[in-house]
């Protein structure tokens, strides 16, 4: 995220998260933001297979771009 800072309003909103892959891939999601620290984000988002819910942590390292979903 190169230093930006997210605001704390963003917690409990859904976001759109773009995070490296590989170095010439990149993945996007959407998921609500659960909290952040100096270590990485954490999300609620809905599970690839079987439907529900998980709990994913993205360490900032693999953050490539962060933001609120446009209303």
């Amino acid at each position: 995220m190169g230093g930006e800072q997210v605001p704390d309003s963003w917690i409990g909103q859904r976001v759109r998260i773009i995070t490296t892959v590989t170095s010439d891939r990149t993945a996007q999601e959407e998921a609500t933001l659960l909290s952040l620290d100096q270590i990485g984000i954490t999300v609620r988002r809905e599970q690839l297979v079987g439907g529900g819910e998980e709990i994913v942590f993205h360490p900032w390292a693999h953050v490539y771009q962060l933001g609120p979903l446009a209303g």
